[in-house]
Order: C-alpha cells, then sequence, then structure tokens
C-alpha cells in the first residue's frame, strides 16, 4: 500500500461500493506520545489482543475506529491516519489497515564524537524525522563530548552535551515516543581522553598498536582493564552521566578493543587468555553500571573472537550485534546468540561513515538482509547507526535517505517490497524539488562507477580526509582513469541539474559533488603518477588540485554552522587542511630550480 509509509502489514481493501475521503472528516491527528484526538468521527479503542505497538484502523457508521495494543500503537495509528489525510486517499467503507513492527526496539545511535555534535534545534529536527519514521529509541555516541564536571581538559574544544542539554533531549524526546537511552564508550575508543597526559595512566598501552589489519594506530586506545584506577575512572563517568536520562538502559559500548594485551595487560592475557580478562572487566562494568541503576547493552564483535566467553555472559545484558556490509555473515552470527538465548538487537549503518557521499546500494542491501535474518533468529531490536569516522565528512543531508530505509526495515521488511524512499525524504525536505532527492541517492553510488575499492567505505572519504594515516589509501584497489573519468561526467551532469536551485539541500549536495570531484582527481593522480603520495604529484597537478580544494574548505565550515556546534569543526577540518598542506609541499625538482641564479 502506498499511501503509508513504511507499509502496513495488512491492507483488506474491502468489497463496498461505497467510498469516503478521510480527509473529509479529519484534518489530522495528533503525534505526540499518549495525545488523543477529541475529534467526535475518531473512535479509539484499547484492544490487547493486538500485537505490541500495533493498531487497527476501520471504519464504521460512527466515522473512523482506532484500536491500539497500546500507547505506542495509538501514536502510530494517528501517524497513519495523518498520511491518509496527507495523500487524500479514498478508502472504501469496509477497509480495514492492521500493522505492529517486527522489531519491538527500533532505535538510532548518531555518532557524537567525531568532530560532529548538533545544535539542540538540528537534534529535535532530526528526532521529529526518526519519531515520524516510527524509531522508539535514541542513543548518541559519547566518548568525551559530554561536559563531565571534572574533565574538562578532554571535552572543552567540542563544544559538547551539558547535562541540561540530556535533560531537554530526554524530556523532547518522551513526547515523541522515543527512549533516550544513555551511552559512554568504557573499553576501547578512548583515545580522546588518553592521549590527554592527566589520562595516560589509564591507557593500556601509549606507543601504538597494530590493528585487525595489521596496520599501525598511533597512540592510546583502549582502557586498562586490569587497574582498579580504570574502574574509579568509569564509575565516576556512570554517575555523573546516567542521572539525566529516565532511560534504565546504558550502552557501555565495548566493541574494538583493538589493543588489549598490548602493554599493561599483557601478562594477564598471556596467563588467562584475553578473553578471560575482557569477561573479568565487563562484570566490573557492569557492576558499577547496576549500582547506579542501570541494565547495559554491549557491541558483540569481541565476543565472536572469544566465542568460549558467550555462556558465561549475565543475563540481562542486551547484545548489539553490528554488522555493516553486504557480505556480512549475519545468519551465522545471530544463529550463535540465538543459540546461548540471550536477547540481542542488530546494529547496521547508514553506510556514509568515511565515504563523504554516502553508499547507498550498500546500505540497502546490508539493511534488508540484517532484517531478515534478525527477525529469522530472533532479536529483540533494529539498530541503524550514523558513524563519523575520519571527521565526519559527510554533509548533515546524507543519512537522511537511509533513516528512511532502515525505519522501514526495523517496522516491516517483508512489506516494503522496493528501496523507494522519496516519499519519507520529503517529510525531512518538503520544499525540495524532485531533482534534489534524486541526487541525495545518486551521489551516494557514484564510487561504483569508478571501480575503486577501500576497505569499509567509499573512496572519496579516506582520499580526502585520511591523508595523514593512509590506511584506506594503501588497501585500494581497481584505480582506473577511464573509469574515474565515467565518474566525473556523472557528477559534471548533476552539478548542472542543480544549477539553478538555491536550497540548504542544494548547497550541501554542491559541496558534495565538489569533494566527490576532487577525491576522483586524487585518484587519477593516483593512477597515472604511479604512485600514493599527493605530496609528489608534479606541481601542475597540485596547482590544480590546491585550486579545488581551498574553497571546499571554505564551503565545508560554512555549511558546518548551519547545524552543528563550532566545537570539532577545527578537528575536522583540519584533515582537508593537512591534505592542502601535502599539495603545498613544492617538490624537489620545483625546489631545485627557484633555488638556480
Amino acid at each position: 500500500m502506498e499511501l503509508i509509509f513504511p507499509a502496513p502489514k495488512r491492507f483488506i481493501e474491502g468489497f463496498s461500493a461505497q467510498r469516503f475521503r478521510i480527509a473529509n472528516a479529519l484534518r489530522s491527528c495528533p503525534t505526540d506520545y499518549e495525545a488523543r484526538s477529541s475529534h467526535a468521527l475518531l473512535t479509539y479503542l484499547h484492544d490487547p489482543s493486538l500485537p505490541e505497538q500495533g493498531y487497527r484502523l476501520s471504519y464504521s457508521s460512527c466515522g473512523l475506529n482506532l484500536a491500539y495494543a497500546d500507547l505506542h500503537g495509538l501514536r502510530y495509528g494517528h501517524l497513519s491516519i495523518n498520511q491518509l489525510i496527507e495523500n487524500d486517499a479514498e478508502l472504501k467503507f469496509d477497509f480495514v489497515i492492521e500493522d505492529w513492527p517486527d522489531f519491538s526496539a527500533r532505535s538510532i545511535l548518531l555518532d557524537i564524537s567525531r568532530d560532529r555534535v548538533p545544535t539542540l534545534p538540528a537534534l529535535k529536527r532530526l528526532i521529529d524525522y526518526w519519531s515520524a519514521l516510527r524509531y522508539n529509541q535514541l542513543q548518541l555516541y559519547t566518548e568525551h563530548t559530554f561536559a563531565y564536571k571534572k574533565h574538562e581538559a578532554v571535552w572543552r574544544d567540542y563544544t559538547p552535551m551539558t547535562a541540561e542539554d540530556i535533560r531537554d533531549i530526554d524530556v523532547y524526546c518522551r513526547h515523541k515516543g522515543i527512549e533516550l537511552v544513555a551511552n559512554q564508550a568504557c573499553f576501547g575508543h578512548m583515545e580522546k581522553w588518553l592521549n590527554h597526559p592527566e589520562y595516560k595512566h589509564l591507557a593500556e598501552q601509549k606507543t601504538g598498536f597494530k590493528d585487525q589489519r595489521g596496520d599501525h594506530r598511533p597512540g592510546s586506545f583502549g582502557l586498562n582493564p586490569i587497574s582498579t584506577q580504570t574502574e574509579t575512572f568509569i564509575d565516576g563517568l556512570i554517575a555523573e552521566l546516567t542521572p539525566n536520562f529516565s532511560s534504565h538502559t546504558l550502552n557501555i559500548n565495548f566493541d574494538e578493543t583493538m589493543d588489549l594485551g598490548v602493554g599493561a595487560s599483557k601478562s594477564a592475557c598471556e596467563i588467562f587468555g584475553k578473553g578471560k580478562v575482557y569477561l573479568n572487566y565487563l562484570q566490573k562494568v557492569l557492576t558499577i553500571a547496576n549500582k547506579h541503576g542501570k541494565r547495559c547493552q554491549i557491541f558483540s564483535d569481541m565476543l565472536f573472537r572469544y566465542p568460549n566467553l558467550i555462556d558465561q555472559l549475565p543475563d540481562d545484558l542486551t547484545l548489539l550485534n553490528w554488522g555493516y556490509e553486504p557480505n556480512h555473515p549475519f545468519d551465522a552470527e545471530h544463529k550463535q546468540l540465538a543459540l546461548f538465548g540471550y536477547p540481542f538487537h542488530v546494529a547496521v549503518s547508514t553506510s556514509c561513515f568515511a565515504s563523504v557521499s554516502g553508499r547507498w546500494n550498500a546500505a540497502v542491501t546490508h539493511m534488508r538482509k540484517a532484517a531478515k535474518s534478525a527477525k529469522k533468529f530472533g532479536a529483540k531490536g533494529y539498530m541503524v547507526t550514523e558513524w563519523g569516522d575520519m571527521g565526519h565528512g559527510q554533509q548533515f543531508s546524507m543519512p537522511i535517505p537511509a533513516y528512511a530505509f532502515g525505519g522501514a526495515m526495523a517496522w516491516g521488511e517483508m512489506q516494503q517490497k522496493d528501496n523507494d524512499v522519496m516519499r519519507a525524504i520529503s517529510w525531512f525536505y518538503p520544499d525540495v524539488t524532485q531533482t534534489e532527492c534524486d541526487a541525495l541517492i545518486a551521489l551516494q553510488d557514484i564510487y561504483l562507477m569508478t571501480g575503486i575499492e577501500t576497505p569499509n567505505c567509499a573512496f572519496f572519504g579516506p582520499f580526502l580526509f585520511d591523508q595523514a594515516s593512509r590506511r584506506h589509501i594503501k588497501h585500494a584497489k581497481g584505480i582506473e582513469t577511464n573509469t574515474v573519468n565515467t565518474a566525473l561526467n556523472e557528477l559534471a551532469l548533476w552539478q548542472e541539474k542543480l544549477e539553478n536551485l538555491s536550497s540548504a539541500l542544494t548547497k550541501e549536495l554542491r559541496w558534495t559533488i565538489d569533494a566527490l570531484r576532487l577525491a576522483c582527481l586524487i585518484a587519477q593522480g593516483y593512477e597515472q603518477e604511479g604512485h600514493r603520495l599527493v605530496e609528489q604529484f608534479t606541481d601542475d597537478r597540485k596547482t590544480t588540485l590546491v585550486a579545488e580544494l581551498k574553497p571546499l574548505i571554505r564551503t565545508y565550515r560554512a555549511l558546518w554552522t548551519n547545524n552543528y556546534r563550532p566545537g570539532g569543526m577545527n578537528q575536522s577540518t583540519s584533515r582537508l587542511e593537512y591534505l592542502l598542506s601535502l599539495l603545498e609541499t613544492v617538490t624537489s625538482k620545483a625546489a631545485n630550480k627557484e633555488a638556480t641564479p
């Protein structure tokens, strides 16, 4: 049924010869949680026999009937009625719409620790959108961007969320039928803390380590899991953070503990095994969280490295099983989690991270695959993540289509037959043209035209935003001038289509086109010059790239202020500025020429 998004599970058109327009009877329904309409032509019925969060719409001589399982179902019924009104739906007198979600928990995880911290108006606008898409949980992924009173050194340059901000957002979410779940990294991904001198004593190691692909990562990364000082530190964070949330759930993350056993815990890991050290520390943090009245979630990726631990986990722990690629082995992992009987959610991605423009095909493919598998093996929830790796280089608009598709997969994969989310995009951008909506999705798959492959991202991200480490650049495959030219031609066509448009969305799309073009030119430089060091490109090529990069940086900064707090902008922009510094390096040949009298 195209009148409602996400599509309902049951729509019985009916056989009556008589029809009616809902818009002739109702103007709109309230969308706040618990709210009801006082209109005489709308009758409510609480029906506990309906599935959890479900509703049923029908018509009788008294008008429109809305039966609902619970208050969430009541709200989702209102949302559906509003869509029928907006689409001027004409229905038969004996129609029936009945709907309920596949997963009781449908959540968003928004990364606010990789430089971009949204302003309150921007975040509330997103919450309105997520609420319309029937998400009912939200997490703000936090490493260092909460204003802990005793830890200003860590957050002072990032304009973090304050306690007052969180309480404000918590109330706003509850009005929209969303539970704001607390989130704080408590093991890995703590480099923003540990690279400050006053926190180095909490680090597993200080000199760097090799990650799972064998690439060197400099500096500290994870906490020392065998130190009582770490326990005291985490206790302090949880004690200060969690009282600002009405939710009783805390995500302590515990993912990608890549440097475990490298330094401080090396001896313990050699004696007891990494898995046991991981489990012991997990149990300590869970005890701390329980003391503060919170039940916990963790990401499950490390458990598959230590599968003998799974049956030793506490029963009240919820596992978040993440997979962000179309070939991810969801079935194998979900089968293992289901075998041990632990409650779990599947976590997918908007596929925008480290990619600048996103990866639409990768997003919809793995999102659908994840939903099928999670439902098959009894998952309780479906989480859509929006990560900000490599400086959070994607613009505010890029994940909007994936939020819509992810919401549809979380609600009901089977009835969502295609990938069309245009109507849902228009909820967020009601005044933009079809061309702009088309561009928002089309730009996300232009990288496929080039044939360039980089691990877990489109090459645009690392080529522009990760020249310092060059980890992904080193692994890039399939760089060919001809295919890159195809992408450049496509970008030029989209630039032309957007030429006479001027919305806020168009400005972000134009910046994205310019960024993708620059990354393509760098790719051609790699292939044509036979190496991957931009600082050693010919001077003519570097001059061309600098001319493109300088205005790109200026516009990046200008667009940032529309939706994000000022803190973090310098850190993110510094990645582009580092690329600029490399391109402005004078080659040895040119330097020798200038030095010649």
